[in-house]
């Protein structure tokens, strides 16, 4: 029986979302006024609640969640009495969308008493809710069987917030005794942050068997900052084992403490490229003069082997005293990672380093160009745009990204008629190039971007009107209601979507956007 509850909620989940899903592309030829009717009104879906069809009342009572519709609230309410399953369902999840937290106590008795349907529909209306008092009722299914819905119970306490109850969690996960469990508890702990379950957690760290339980408890230990952690992490870094490694680091960084870098500097003379890689980013990211002085000493010697690393720690600890000798390596064609040496030369953020950046820059050298134009962008060179401009006609598709990045960062008007013309000759790349015009401030800039809309490729209007989203300029108002009113199925929802981010308001019909713009423009 809850396997069938199951197919028939994900059966009629999964034919909404191709309902829901864009048209064939086809050219705009409507005038203005024409008006598309492509989704139901709030009113017409309010009515087919009462529909005779199951399928009709599971789906207007999920569109009208997605519409955050308060009215259709009494009515959903009386659907979690439904006979049909797929109902249920979709009643739940419509009323866990709109936060109707009266709903919760009937939700958490379904998700126990509905054998119909699956645990995780129910648990997921819970997490949509976001109503903490319900935790008490989900917590005891970390102990469940199945593993999937263990992962969705923590999800589901820690978007709803429940901290609250993480003694009892604690309490659940000492009386556990199957290993695969401990990594579910250790999850819950670390994410809610439950600091009373160190003991508990270096405890499972004991057990070196190379687990996901082993590495997620790492991790807890982190998003705790355990205070007693530092050495079984650390020591951690030079163990065979690589999730545990990458976990540990990450935890070292959260807790953050000092005092463990001397030790871990010790790592980067591991033979063992992950060990260096990690122990990398626990010295970049921790504040701290000792790393700096620590990897700037490396420079200074004849082994070049940990030269990258050293010149990304002094960079990322912005170590301004390293900043002429990185510029000496950089320079230097025998230096290994070179890119690494640019970047560092941005992280410490002097504009005496331009210049030796813009050469670099167009040098032609394999490495050292990357790193250079990150480097220009982050320092916001404008005397370097007629060079990033450059880099872009060099055939390397990689430097063409990085330019385009620093490009945006710069947001120099003078970069627009080359990156006009960029986005005509290469149109796979107008994610890339619209990202870097959206970030000029100008007019001609937003007209550039609008023009990018009217175009039938896909590849470059769908970027655009993401663009126009994200500008939030109401000036792009009148040309997204054309689409609204056009005939492209696909142009007629992007433009549903930014005309809600740059207003505010939420349609899903063009009419209802003619008549909003009828009474505000």
């Amino acid at each position: 029986m809850q396997m069938k509850g199951s197919f028939l909620f994900y059966f009629f989940t999964f034919i909404l979302i191709l309902n829901c899903d864009p048209g064939p592309v086809k050219e705009d030829t409507s005038s203005f006024e024409e008006i598309v009717s492509d989704e139901p009104s709030t009113k017409e879906l309010l009515d087919k609640l009462d529909s005779s069809d199951s399928f009709t009342r599971s789906q207007a009572a999920i569109q009208l969640g997605s519409r955050d519709e308060k009215s259709a609230v009494p009515k959903l309410k009386k659907l979690l009495s439904d006979k049909e399953p797929g109902v249920r369902a979709g009643a739940a999840i419509a009323l866990g969308d709109l936060k109707d937290k009266s709903s919760s106590s009937a939700i958490v008795n379904l998700m126990w008493s509905d054998l119909e349907n699956p645990k995780d529909v129910y648990l997921d209306a819970l997490t949509r809710m976001k109503d903490p008092s319900v935790g008490k009722r989900i917590f005891p299914l970390l102990d469940d069987d199945n593993s999937t819905l263990r992962l969705q119970v923590v999800d589901a306490l820690v978007q709803i917030g429940a901290n609250f109850i993480g003694p009892e969690i604690l309490s659940l996960a000492l009386k556990n005794k199957d290993r695969e469990k401990d990594k579910t508890y250790a999850m819950a702990l670390g994410k809610l942050k439950v600091s009373s379950a160190e003991s508990y957690l270096l405890g499972l760290t004991k057990i070196q068997d190379e687990s996901p339980s082993l590495a997620a408890a790492y991790l807890a230990l982190g998003r705790i900052k355990a205070k007693k952690a530092n050495e079984v992490l650390v020591n951690a870094l030079n163990l065979p084992y690589s999730k545990g490694k990458e976990n540990a680091s990450m935890a070292l960084i959260e807790i953050g403490n000092p005092v463990v870098i001397p030790k871990v500097f010790e790592s980067l003379r591991s033979k063992d490229s992950e060990t260096r890689l990690y122990a990398t980013d626990v010295l970049c990211s921790i504040p701290s003069k000792e790393a700096a002085k620590l990897a700037f000493s490396l420079l200074n010697g004849k082994d070049t082997t940990n030269f990258g690393s050293a010149a990304k720690i002094v960079g990322r600890q912005r170590y301004k005293e390293g900043r002429l000798r990185i510029e000496e390596l950089l320079e230097k064609s025998s230096t290994p990672e070179r890119d690494s040496f640019a970047e560092a030369l941005g992280w410490i953020g002097d504009k005496a380093s331009i210049p030796i950046l813009r050469k670099i820059l167009l040098s032609g050298e394999p490495e050292g160009p990357y790193g250079s134009a990150w480097s220009l962008g982050i320092l916001g060179a404008k005397e370097a745009v007629p060079d990033l401009i450059k880099a872009l006609d060099k055939g390397d598709a990689k430097l063409m990204v990085y330019a385009l990045e620093a490009l945006g960062s710069i947001a120099d008007p003078s970069s627009l008629p080359k990156l006009k013309e960029l986005l005509s000759d290469r149109p796979k790349m107008a994610p890339q190039i619209l990202s870097t015009i959206a970030l000029i401030p100008t007019e001609e800039a937003r007209l550039v971007i609008e023009e990018a809309t009217k175009s039938n490729d896909a590849e470059v209007y769908r970027p655009a009107m993401e663009e126009i989203a994200k500008r939030k300029d109401k000036k792009s108002i009148p040309l997204l209601l054309t689409f609204a009113n056009g005939k492209d199925a696909e142009k007629r929802k992007l433009s549903y979507y930014a005309l809600t981010a740059v207003t505010g308001q939420k349609f899903r019909t063009a009419r209802e956007w003619n008549d909003w713009a009828k009474g505000s423009l």
